[in-house]
């Protein structure tokens, strides 16, 4: 069995053990245009990934809430995954996807992050590619650089640790 194919197996399986208020939904990849991992995560920075590894959790500003959604992080033969998500009665933020690398000033992922009804009703951004999480000064979390997406709306993901 390939690789990714045991690798997006756990990760279903890990989501599914999960909350359901938590849980992502099912991998949300364009056919079209699938993401392969070809080369295990370079991790140039061993402390930047502990960090990563205990987050504290994942937030979208327009969810309005002090309790940050729930990332998982998983490393499988070297290959890092992450799978969380916000969800509140403000709305929903998920993510999934691959490490690529991970340094001392951010992380670059790929995968898809999904906003559905937030800021307002009936609203789904999805995203999927390559994407960079930076942390600034002394914030004690990762912020998405590509914030600005489908729509008119500004997205600030925050990953936390």
């Amino acid at each position: 069995m390939p690789l990714q194919t045991i690798v997006t197996w756990l990760m279903t399986l890990t989501m599914s053990l999960a909350s359901p208020v938590i849980a992502c939904p099912a991998p949300m990849a364009d056919p079209e245009r699938p993401l392969a991992i070809t080369q295990a995560t370079e991790i140039r920075s061993q402390v930047a990934y502990e960090r990563l590894v205990h987050n504290r959790g994942i937030t979208l500003q327009w969810l309005w809430s002090d309790n940050l959604g729930r990332l998982q992080v998983t490393n499988l033969v070297g290959f890092v995954s992450l799978a969380g998500s916000q969800v509140n009665q403000h709305g929903a933020v998920h993510l999934q996807g691959d490490v690529v690398s991970i340094d001392n000033k951010g992380f670059a992922f790929r995968g898809t992050i999904l906003i559905e009804d937030a800021p307002e009703p009936g609203r789904r951004c999805e995203r999927t590619g390559d994407f960079y999480f930076k942390a600034s000064g002394t914030r004690r979390f990762w912020r998405l650089q590509q914030m600005q997406s489908c729509d008119h709306f500004t997205d600030y993901v925050d990953i936390y640790y």
